[in-house]
């Protein structure tokens, strides 16, 4: 099959991009089950695969569309393919064989009001339900690239864009605080005096890899309708559990006592920051090994591409007939 991504940004980023990740993960998954895949970008690639080809845009994605509207990311399109996979919102349905990754709150947002085309897979069960649909799937991740460390320091980890309040980086600063514990915060700079908090500002590569495995756990009070939290399984990938709130799709990746515990409450992260080192760090990875691998979606998602060649549609996976 010979698969076309649309994405902007550096497929992988440097450093911040979550849907970039994805991207690399997912071409990387594609070409090792033998399709051929076609990168359509505003930025670099470092991969390289005999069966990957990369069309470099002119210009972002946001300004083509801006000025040209679709048509002006389609004239870029290669003589041949089978499918497009786009990882941006079309505002109409495409004249050819399709699907899009909704990577975004979507409906959960109280001003979105954008149009969600047929052949839209979304990233968990909830962020589907949210935005009434029944097609979803979840992020996979290449372990190779994540360091594993059974012995863990004293330090707990906040990694997320601390700048935006729905991350709840205040959450994790009062925990820090009140139970005299270190936290490492990544995704954000600010000045301190505190002997309990370190900002690191935006990591990327060996330093973020570093903070991951060898913090004690991450803390992940998110108080969004998170679609996905990529980072959670980042973190579970480096054997560090992680301590999240219910929201969004952290029922789906988190499961008490056994990878980490949720919570509701701030007595609730008090009493998981007390019990966290009973959490196994194995057993972190191996549920992304067998849930939240890169090839597993790879596989999902050919899956979906299949269905729409030969359907026109996505198969269902919540309810109902797939």
């Amino acid at each position: 099959m010979e698969i076309v991504q649309i994405c902007n940004g550096d497929i992988p980023p440097k450093k911040y991009g979550g849907t970039q990740r994805v991207v690399a993960w997912l071409t990387k998954g594609l070409l090792e089950l033998g399709h051929k895949v076609t990168l359509l970008i505003d930025g670099k690639t470092s991969i390289e695969h005999e069966n990957l080809k990369v069309i470099k845009l002119p210009k972002s994605v946001k300004k083509i569309l801006k000025k040209s509207g679709e048509n002006g990311i389609y004239k870029y399109l290669p003589a041949n393919y089978d499918i497009v996979h786009f990882h941006y919102n079309p505002i109409k349905e495409p004249e050819f064989p399709y699907v899009v990754t909704f990577h975004w709150l979507g409906k959960s947002r109280s001003k979105f009001d954008d149009k969600i085309l047929n052949n839209t897979i979304f990233v968990s069960k909830k962020h589907a339900l949210n935005n009434n649909r029944f097609t979803y799937i979840h992020h996979g991740v290449d372990l190779s690239e994540f360091n594993f460390e059974e012995k863990k320091s004293d330090r707990f980890l906040f990694l997320s864009k601390a700048s935006y309040p729905p991350k709840n980086v205040k959450l994790a600063i009062k925990l820090a605080k009140d139970m005299k514990f270190k936290l490492d915060i990544a995704g954000g700079w600010r000045f301190s005096i505190s002997r309990y908090l370190k900002f690191h500002g935006m990591v990327g590569g060996t330093k973020k890899y570093n903070l991951l495995s060898r913090s004690k756990a991450m803390i992940f009070p998110t108080l969004c309708e998170e679609p996905f939290g990529l980072v959670t399984i980042e973190a579970l990938a480096s054997g560090t559990p992680v301590i999240s709130s219910e929201n969004g799709a952290m029922p789906e990746i988190i499961k008490n006592g056994l990878n980490g515990f949720r919570c509701t409450d701030y007595q609730e992260y008090k009493e998981a920051i007390n019990k966290i080192s009973k959490i196994n760090h194995e057993e972190c990875r191996r549920i992304v090994e067998e849930k939240f691998n890169y090839l597993l979606m790879a596989q999902n998602y050919v899956e979906q591409y299949k269905s729409v060649l030969s359907n026109n549609r996505l198969k269902k996976n919540i309810g109902g007939k797939k």
